[in-house]
């Protein structure tokens, strides 16, 4: 049953958080590996081939930079930290079940990417959980004004992560940061 776009905005809670600076991220649980279920994929434990999740994140990448076109606002750059503090994030969620911005160990977006030794200027989270598929998850986050402001904020990288959790729903985190200059 796909769920109403109300219980949709709730779920996704929100997610600005430009310009934090925190104290650096505890050391994080060791991470479980990544997990999707496809929406006619009976078996919610199938774990998600790297072929396979790199197709998820070339797609919402491709999703955030057509939107940031139509509005003539350069591509978001893909970045190996955001990256990585994103897809850590995400199986974190799906571990514990629970979508936050704080993860587990008591974290907040900007020590999470702070941790993967990604130096910025700004950063910004957007989170989501449920079956949802890439076009569904992007259409949440426009019509949420505080995700909406993210993918169209003055960012130029991104990074995504996915997975899903025992109970079979996926999360979902991206990233967007504007690096440091040197």
């Amino acid at each position: 049953m796909e769920p109403s776009r109300r219980q949709f905005l709730i779920a996704v809670g929100l997610s600005a958080t430009p310009g934090c600076a925190q104290a650096p991220a505890r050391p994080a649980r060791t991470p479980i590996r990544p997990l999707i279920q496809p929406p006619d994929d009976p078996d919610p434990g199938r774990l998600i081939p790297p072929e396979e999740l790199q197709g998820i994140r070339d797609r919402i990448i491709e999703a955030h930079n057509t939107i940031r076109a139509k509005v003539k606002l350069g591509k978001l750059v893909p970045s190996r930290k955001l990256t990585l503090a994103a897809q850590a994030h995400a199986e974190d969620m799906a571990a514990r079940r629970k979508m936050s911005h704080t993860g587990g160990d008591g974290s907040s977006p900007a020590d999470r990417v702070k941790g993967r030794g990604y130096r910025y200027r700004r950063v910004g989270e957007n989170v989501a959980y449920g079956h949802f598929t890439e076009d569904r998850v992007m259409k949440g986050w426009m019509e949420s004004r505080h995700h909406k402001d993210n993918i169209l904020g003055g960012f130029t990288e991104i990074g995504v992560g996915c997975a899903v959790g025992e109970d079979g729903k996926r999360y979902w985190c991206v990233n967007f940061g504007l690096p440091a200059t040197r």
